[in-house]
């Protein structure tokens, strides 16, 4: 197992108990109520869907060409950036800010130093060509309104690992799960059948 699921492991252990055995504080069906319940859905869906369309542009061709096309052209670690989304999704589907920063916290104490690993090893790789692409594309936030054309032409035609594109696929489509998870918990600690050992806000 890489090192980076291994630490996201253990850290989340704590993390998923303190939000089994947490409830928020405000009122249940109250408009922040609402408003943390469909910002969580809009997240996990960002995620999952964006780490399809990350995945169908990376599978087959990681390490062999410098992929720019794609969510790639916007920013140069999609995939992160979706499971960061993901992240703070997860936390947000318990109704809890706090929870939401958790979450966001361990991500980066996570994966924070393999993007860093990740981007020395692609320019050790593609040397000058990923400097431009670098200067060109921002890490993780597409703060440009209109990217910068790829450093390299990237062809029309994309050719997919298809073994391991379905590996992201299925892991993609069980990141809305969390919601479903986050519901019935809630219901079971409402109906008195878990315990509430601390409120979060």
């Amino acid at each position: 197992m890489k090192p980076r699921l291994q630490i996201t492991r253990t850290l989340l252990i704590p993390v998923a108990l303190l939000a089994v055995f947490s409830h928020h504080l405000h009122l249940e069906d109250s408009l922040w109520d609402t408003v943390l319940g469909a910002s969580a859905l809009v997240l996990l869906v960002a995620a999952m869907g964006g780490r399809v369309w990350a995945s169908v542009h990376l599978a087959g061709r990681k390490n062999e060409v410098l992929v720019t096309g794609g969510p790639y052209r916007y920013v140069r670690n999609p995939l992160y950036l979706f499971s960061f989304l993901g992240f703070v999704g997860a936390g947000l589907a318990f109704e809890s800010i706090t929870l939401g920063a958790v979450f966001a916290l361990v991500f980066f104490l996570s994966h924070w130093p393999e993007i860093l690993a990740e981007e020395r090893r692609l320019r050790a790789l593609f040397g000058a060509e990923y400097e431009r692409y670098r200067r060109q594309v921002p890490r993780m936030v597409p703060w440009r309104a209109t990217p910068d054309p790829p450093p390299s032409s990237t062809s029309e035609e994309l050719v997919v690992d298809v073994r391991r594109f379905r590996l992201a696929l299925r892991d993609s489509l069980a990141i809305p799960l969390v919601v479903v998870v986050a519901e019935v918990l809630e219901w079971a600690k409402l109906a008195g059948l878990m315990p509430v050992l601390v409120h979060l806000p």
